[in-house]
């Protein structure tokens, strides 16, 4: 999304008493840090009327105040609308925030508006050819879709090998769904490079570490404690992305919220943060529908449907056409298995439907 999309979006519901020049830059101004001021108020009445009409790219602004980005600035001021106002606004960015709502849409804007300021910040003057689509920054919906579906197709023998657990085995098994689901599926759902993340979210994975530690070392069946194995290590990998280094505390809320103040967080959140955590969520996409197996997840793609011609090696070589015509053809659909036994008998096991004309 360009930034002309997006204050187009927001100047009917929270700015319509502005000029279009004067809410351009109360956008701005509500983004940036104190030290930042000092740059939009170099720029005329005009420039910023060009920014909201898209006439001007917002590339050379973006590049520099893209040091002092605060998204908390802009949570502050998306908050003091009207819950109407803030419900107006969910129902304009729907269609590039899925999942925005009231009461994540303070978030969801600042981040959105962040990644486009980034976004414009490291475009190249003589780069992407005009025309050429844009990545939308606010695609952490489609992003999250994408690590949903990666693990569809994992729980293949899972399934069944559960039937043959142990009983010791089985209450092992309900327990530790019970102590990672909630673990697991907010980490498939939730991009912490692109929205606000738990708080408490790495002293989850740690309880969960700490409380299988002893109790793995009680699973018999291979199959289930290697499960258990890579769920942790895939978790505690995912822990590091938590750290400082990548995201910070925002002071009142339970939240963390992705570096990106400088042109150096910006470039580890878009080239280290998110390529990493995309990876780990399919990874744990993938283990969850291991442990969460449905029949669906074992679907096999269908059999081609296959003519073919029997050769009866019998029939005289002066039979007529026509009646090798009839006597020729076999349409065979789904799987078939033909199993011959001496030189007559031909036993044929089929799980489809098979014609033939005779």
């Amino acid at each position: 999304m360009r930034f002309t999309e997006f204050v187009n979006l927001l100047h009917p519901v929270i700015g319509a008493g502005n000029s279009t020049h004067a809410f351009a830059k109360t956008l701005f101004d509500s983004i940036v840090t104190e030290e930042g001021q000092d740059v939009l108020d170099e720029l005329s009445e005009s420039t910023y009327k060009a920014y909201f009409n898209g006439n001007t790219e917002i590339t050379k602004l973006a590049k520099k105040i893209s040091a002092y980005i605060e998204p908390e600035e802009f949570v502050d001021y998306i908050g003091q609308f009207s819950d109407a106002a803030i419900q107006s606004l969910c129902d304009s960015f729907q269609e590039y925030l899925v999942d925005i709502n009231l009461h994540n849409a303070s978030e969801k804007l600042a981040g959105l508006f962040s990644l486009i300021i980034k976004e414009a910040a490291s475009t190249k003057k003589k780069g992407t050819p005009r025309g050429t689509p844009e990545e939308s920054p606010s695609a952490n919906q489609e992003l999250n879709d994408t690590v949903l579906r990666s693990g569809k197709a994992v729980a293949d023998a899972w399934s069944s090998a559960i039937k043959q657990l142990l009983d010791d085995d089985k209450r092992l098994l309900e327990r530790f769904k019970s102590d990672s689901d909630d673990v697991l599926r907010y980490i498939i759902e939730h991009d912490p490079s692109a929205e606000a993340t738990s708080i408490t979210l790495a002293d989850e994975i740690a309880a969960i570490d700490r409380n299988w530690q002893y109790d793995l070392r009680k699973i018999k069946d291979d199959g289930f404690r290697k499960l258990v194995t890579d769920i942790i290590k895939v978790l505690n990998e995912y822990t590091y992305y938590l750290s400082e280094k990548f995201l910070r505390a925002i002071p009142g809320r339970s939240v963390l919220w992705f570096r990106n103040e400088s042109l150096e967080e910006g470039d580890q959140l878009r080239e280290v943060l998110r390529p990493q955590t995309v990876r780990l969520r399919k990874e744990i996409a993938e283990l969850y529908k291991k442990l969460f197996p449905i029949p669906e997840d074992n679907d096999q793609e269908e059999s081609e449907t296959i003519e073919a011609e029997v050769v009866d090696d019998e029939e005289p070589s002066g039979a007529a056409d026509e009646d090798k015509e009839d006597k020729k053809i076999t349409v065979i659909q789904h799987q078939t298995n033909v199993v011959q036994n001496g030189e007559n008998n031909i036993n044929l096991t089929n799980n489809g439907t098979i014609n033939f004309n005779l």
